[in-house]
């Protein structure tokens, strides 16, 4: 069972990425430290930070914490799955909505037509995740030779370390 996350305002990109790697991952952009906090310790979560001072203050109160030291989102997210211990991996069953977080449900091109931009998406692939809450359809597009390539820097980065 994977962990579930809490991120700051400064972790949007990566709330993406970890949601589509099937975490449940909760992104306050407008939230304070002290609201991020509570809600961390409450909930159980996880917070992912790039904020030292918050950093500090979750481990204080024995909150369980990872403190990102880059930027770059390829970095971050070796750091959490490396943190979590986490295997780098696209579990269909599990993958989230990268907007809203809400699990995606596996369907085929004639139940996806109605969320998709053209007949012809329908028509070229097979296997398509929707999303219930917000409505967004993924699909395995020409952009999954861009997510394997980053995976593939982030297996790397885990293995190197």
């Amino acid at each position: 069972m994977k962990r579930k996350l809490i991120l700051d305002s400064m972790c949007g990109r990566l709330a993406r990425w970890l949601r589509f790697l099937g975490f449940d991952v909760l992104y306050l952009r407008e939230a304070d430290d002290d609201v991020l906090l509570s809600t961390a310790s409450e909930t159980g979560r996880v917070l992912v930070t790039r904020d030292e001072e918050l950093y500090e203050r979750a481990v204080k109160n024995g909150i369980e914490s990872i403190l990102l030291t880059s930027v770059d989102h390829v970095e971050n997210m070796s750091q959490v799955l490396r943190g979590l211990e986490a295997d780098v991996a696209l579990p269909p069953e599990e993958t989230r909505c990268p907007l809203c977080n809400s699990p995606l449900l596996e369907v085929g091109p004639a139940e996806a037509l109605n969320f998709l931009p053209s007949r012809e998406i329908a028509r070229r692939y097979g296997k398509f995740w929707l999303c219930d809450k917000c409505g967004k359809a993924y699909w395995m597009g020409s952009h999954w030779r861009n997510i394997e390539k980053i995976l593939s820097e982030v297996r790397r980065n885990i293995r190197e370390r």
